[in-house]
């Protein structure tokens, strides 16, 4: 038998201290030992005075109490010859040889047949929470369904010690403890300590196992996470709106032309000239058509739906007004020019410094983030056709179409910012930390549309809705890496850099591009944002 091991430490400790016997199984070694054909009595007796005379202790009783246990006087007859070996392992070798076993008490060893079930004993083990973790790693759910999570309003129910209790008695089986073969046997755990039924032998390795589990340490991890966010927005451009006048409107009934706001004769035009939409500003440029947002009666807008705007995303200068409005006569054409001019600069610095303690071996995790919180699913939009009663004596009735948009549903949570999970391992050497580290910086980008619009026609009216269904757009930069660092050290982690272009350039075709004059009818624009994330990570280890 193996020497058992010492008293175990304050995280993991045997209340059975190991006697005078199991000591000296592995203090005491035999120079030779010689059987041939003996009987297992006159054996065992030859042994123990070999011990005696090979024990090294200079004081107290010498060697060792053997005592066999035989009541069915089964004969039994022992030929070995060994040098140099133990008590223990010269114990081990005769009662293999011939179908018998031996437990360890505390002042003596007791040999009896392998099928006779030995005594129990009772004994308590503490067992410290950080114990129990480096015991069993993953303490399974009864379901099979991976880690215990305790009920927070139940921290010690029984279901939750139960699991635990199943965790360490599988745990102990596996390292060779017998829980099913010794009737009467048990285990049972109070969050505390697990009180143990069990034989002599059997409990003295249970006591070896505890003693052999190091406590476990704690780590310090203080992450530090430096983003700076810079953005440019330049813009220039003229939108030119040139109209020849026609002949002057008259007023049907009265034959007197039609005056404007202020006074003038209103003309119909017979020719429109206008850049507007060629030379485009970025935010035209970069949003997207919203010809789908827009709801349409007989053709004609009359409103439109556009998705939220996230709180902190970039600007583009869409509700910007323009810098001057010029308006002039030449000749027989009315011209007006809209001078659009715009620059910006914004700028963001986000300085946070968490800090977290975690068990050596366990994951922790740190979120600097917006919960942006959108549908995974919308219902069907529903139009309905009926007849509504016109108001009137005539009792006339219309057609009215009734379209119920989407309801959306089946919310889902997502992290808009920075996360950081990170599992520190304290290696043997009790100075250096081994950090699984995984970063993850996840942006909003935006909503796309999906489903085409919904048509309904009625008495000769036609309604277009959009469908309204958006999905957020997310990009994400994340990298994962393992490293070793000392007790202390800090270690930074960059090129989580973003940096993102936007352009835009147009201009009327030949006028455009006449020398000088050309740049009165261009328009340039353009957004740079750059985003810089550094994170530093300190880990130091933490005394209980």
């Amino acid at each position: 038998m193996p020497p058992a091991a010492g008293a175990a430490d304050a995280a993991a400790a045997s209340v059975i201290a190991p006697g005078i016997a199991a000591q000296k199984l592995g203090t005491i070694v035999l120079p030779s030992v010689s059987f041939s054909g003996m009987e297992l009595g006159r054996a065992l007796a030859a042994l123990g005075a070999a011990a005696a005379a090979a024990d090294p202790a200079t004081e107290g009783r010498r060697g060792v109490n053997l005592v066999l246990v035989n009541p069915s006087g089964e004969a039994a007859t022992v030929t070995l010859a060994l040098q140099g070996l133990t008590l223990g392992r010269v114990l081990d070798l005769i009662t293999e040889s011939v179908g018998f076993q031996y437990e360890v008490a505390a002042d003596a060893v007791i040999i009896r047949r392998a099928d006779e079930l030995p005594p129990l004993r009772p004994a308590y083990f503490p067992l410290s929470r950080g114990t129990l973790i480096r015991l069993t790693g993953a303490v399974p759910e009864p379901n099979g369904s991976g880690l215990l999570r305790r009920n927070p309003a139940n921290e010690t129910g029984p279901a939750s010690l139960e699991a635990e209790r199943t965790a360490i008695e599988t745990f102990l089986q596996r390292a060779g403890v017998d829980f099913l073969g010794i009737a009467g046997s048990g285990l049972a755990y109070d969050g505390a300590g697990i009180f143990v039924t069990q034989t002599a032998r059997q409990l003295d390795r249970i006591g070896e196992i505890l003693g052999r589990l190091k406590p476990v340490r704690q780590v310090a991890i203080e992450a530090k996470f430096l983003e700076v966010q810079e953005g440019t927005l330049r813009e220039l451009g003229i939108n030119w709106d040139v109209t020849r006048p026609g002949l002057p409107l008259l007023d049907a009934a009265s034959g007197s032309p039609v005056l404007d706001a202020n006074g003038r004769p209103v003309y119909t035009p017979v020719e429109t000239y206008g850049s507007a939409g060629i030379t485009r500003p970025l935010a035209d440029a970069f949003n997207g058509a919203q010809s789908l947002n827009a709801i349409l009666i007989d053709g004609t807008p009359v409103a439109s739906t556009r998705p939220s705007r996230l709180p902190g995303t970039v600007s583009l200068g869409e509700n910007a007004g323009p810098l001057a409005r010029i308006s002039t006569v030449i000749g027989e054409f009315d011209v007006e020019a809209v001078v659009r001019a715009l620059e910006q600069k914004q700028g963001t610095d986000l300085l946070s410094a968490p800090r977290v303690t975690v068990l050596s071996g366990q994951p922790a995790s740190i979120t600097v983030a917006q919960e942006m919180r959108y549908p995974q699913a919308y219902t069907e939009i529903k139009s309905q056709v009926g007849s509504n009663a016109g108001g009137g004596t005539g009792g006339s009735g219309s057609a009215g179409v009734t379209i119920t948009a989407g309801t959306p549903q089946d919310f889902a949570t997502r992290h808009v910012g920075v996360e950081l999970r990170v599992t520190p391992r304290v290696e043997d050497d009790g100075v250096s930390i081994t950090l699984d580290l995984n970063p993850r910086v996840t942006d909003f980008d935006g909503f796309m549309e999906y489903g085409g619009p919904s048509l309904a026609i009625s008495a000769g009216r036609s309604v277009t809705v959009p469908p309204g269904f958006y999905q957020p757009i997310f990009s994400v930069r994340e990298l994962e890496t393992k490293v070793t660092v000392r007790n202390g050290a800090t270690l930074v982690m960059g090129g989580l850099t973003r940096e993102e272009v936007k352009r835009v350039e147009d201009k009327v075709p030949v006028l455009g591009s006449i020398p000088g004059l050309g740049r009165l009818f261009r328009s340039a624009g353009q957004s740079i944002q750059k985003r810089s994330l550094l994170i530093f990570v300190t880990a130091r280890l933490i005394e209980p």
